[in-house]
């Protein structure tokens, strides 16, 4: 029997508070074609023109480069865009392949884990009409803003905006890990937010424009391996977050022996 396809590969892997994360800004290295630029010309006018997708082309952070260590975090992000996104990593991402990374806008995604303090973890269940991923259970999740002072205030944005939540509702937030979704080679950094508000809470405060539904399961061993290995229509970024937040929980081996069955033998630790 052949394995399934790798879906994620992780770049980084540790437990950095917001102390332990340095964010530069740089010039931005993407390059660009004239048939990459047609591409992009063409991804949007074919997506503005679907009925009820409105879309808005904002700045967003690319990811140039990071260097991890246990005790530190750098982020060195540059400026793209959501038309760029859209163009490339979300509808053209082989243009890498003939082209060069470099063409890829790689917006930085921020998604964290949530797990409440009645001891489940969360995640929403995505509308039909999002751009993409729709009808996928996926973090209560956004991109990176360049006004946003650091990724844990974006986190707190997506927080604030989905959920409803004040800034007392988060007990801690650690940044878990870089992944990459491997379909559309963006990369994403992956938190584990605690909240003081239990399960029915924050299903009641669910703002329903971006998921028509939440997503939980006890956040125990056996209720996490039966999650990742239930099917269930996960996004890659998804199932990155479970498997962060089992790493933390349960240990490493753990963790190591459910990646395996998501990104292969290489996970590029």
């Amino acid at each position: 029997m052949t394995p399934p396809a790798p879906i994620l590969r992780f770049h980084a892997i540790g437990q950095w508070s917001p102390d332990q994360l340095a964010v530069e800004q740089t010039p931005s290295t993407q390059r660009s074609t004239p048939e990459v630029d047609q591409a992009i010309e063409r991804a949007w006018q074919h997506a503005t023109a679907r009925p009820g997708v409105q879309l808005f082309d904002g700045p967003m952070c690319r990811l140039e480069s990071w260097h991890a260590t246990p005790d530190r975090l750098k982020l060195t992000l540059s400026r793209t865009t959501y038309k760029t996104f859209l163009g490339t990593n979300l509808t053209h991402p082989e243009l890498a392949d003939r082209f060069g990374p470099q063409i890829l806008a790689n917006p930085v995604g921020v998604s964290p884990a949530l797990l409440t303090a009645d001891n489940f973890l969360m995640m929403g269940r995505r509308n039909a009409s999002v751009a993409y991923y729709p009808n996928r259970i996926h973090p209560f999740a956004g991109a990176l803003d360049p006004d946003d002072a650091n990724p844990f205030t974006a986190v707190r944005r997506e927080l604030r905006e989905e959920l409803g939540f004040a800034d007392d509702d988060v007990a801690e937030i650690h940044l878990t890990g870089i992944a990459e979704d491997l379909a559309i080679r963006q990369p994403e950094l992956i938190f584990l937010a605690r909240s003081n508000r239990t399960r029915h809470q924050v299903e009641a405060a669910l703002d329903r424009t971006e998921h028509h539904a939440t997503w939980s399961t006890p956040a125990t061993p056996e209720a996490i391996e039966a999650a990742l290995r239930s099917g269930e229509s996960f996004t890659p970024v998804a199932t990155a977050s479970i498997l962060l937040y089992a790493r933390l929980a349960f240990g490493e081996p753990f963790f190591a022996r459910h990646a395996a069955l998501f990104t292969g033998p290489d996970r590029a630790r």
